[in-house]
């Protein structure tokens, strides 16, 4: 029997994640199974408990992430670091898991950066945003802003970044944050930004200063997008990080080593880019 794999969360119905996957096991030769499956906050355990022995392994989001890592035997340095975790493979100990958004945001942000040393504003303060900070101390980040409601989660967000060595400061303001940025990492969902950006719009080439990654690619270009494009700021959407944390999965899922790159991975990142 082929291996299979899933992509869990919800909802999940949006998730090309499908797409990409069969995309790169057609390049790859591998005859593996790749499907979705929806699962409520809360219900990942009796999934991991239940996986027939096929299923080798799982492709998180929202809103299992941290109990993905809660549920695993094995956590790599930044599933330890964050609490968080995006992929769970499966050996004879138990469940493995890792987090490859960190690997899929510093691969989809470089290229796009336009100074060595940026001041990087994270928006939001979810698990996603976790993985944006540990991000931007890759990326070389000299300051760290935070833009976010949910005052709980932002301390925790801006003392997990101070914890991990960056100049880290909380923002009240998000037009003057902007105007701050060397980048954006928006880690909000579809459209949650929409009221914000509407706002910079008539000024937009004023009021932006960098280049944006927004995470949510459904529907694209975002309306953040949109303002960014025509300030003639660097945009890039999502879905090039979810290819890139993709490909650090398919590392993982076929040698288990995340750095290791895959068999012909420029074609494989090519296939993934076509299927979506």
């Amino acid at each position: 029997m082929s291996n299979q794999y899933l992509v869990v969360g919800s909802p999940i119905d949006h998730s090309k994640s499908p797409a990409i996957h069969r995309a790169a096991y057609s390049v790859l030769g591998l005859d593996w199974q790749y499907g979705r499956l929806e699962v409520a906050k809360g219900g990942l355990r009796q999934v991991l408990d239940n996986a027939p022995e096929a299923l080798c392994g799982f492709s998180v989001t929202m809103p299992l992430k941290e109990e993905a890592a809660r549920n695993a035997v094995f956590r790599d340095e930044f599933v330890q670091r964050s609490g968080a975790a995006n992929t769970l493979m499966r050996d004879e100990s138990g469940w493995r898991a890792y987090n490859t958004d960190v690997y899929g945001i510093v691969k989809a942000v470089r290229p796009a950066l336009e100074v060595a040393a940026p001041v990087i504003l994270v928006i939001g303060s979810g698990a996603t945003a976790f993985s944006a900070m540990m991000a931007a101390g890759l990326l070389g980040a000299r300051e760290v802003l935070v833009f976010a409601r949910n005052r709980t989660t932002r301390k925790q967000l801006v003392d997990f970044g101070r914890e991990s060595g960056l100049k880290v400061r909380a923002v009240r303001r998000f037009a003057s944050a902007i105007s701050k940025a060397d980048f954006t990492i928006s880690t909000l969902p579809a459209r949650a930004l929409d009221t914000l950006a509407a706002r910079l719009k008539e000024r937009a080439s004023q009021a932006v200063r960098g280049g944006l990654l927004d995470v949510a690619y459904d529907p694209w270009p975002s309306l953040a997008a949109q303002v960014w494009a025509s300030a003639g700021k660097p945009v890039v959407s999502g879905l090039d990080m979810l290819i890139w944390q993709a490909i650090a999965q398919l590392r993982i899922f076929t040698t288990g080593n995340p750095n290791q790159e895959l068999p012909n991975e420029v074609a494989v990142v090519e296939a993934m880019r076509h299927a979506v």
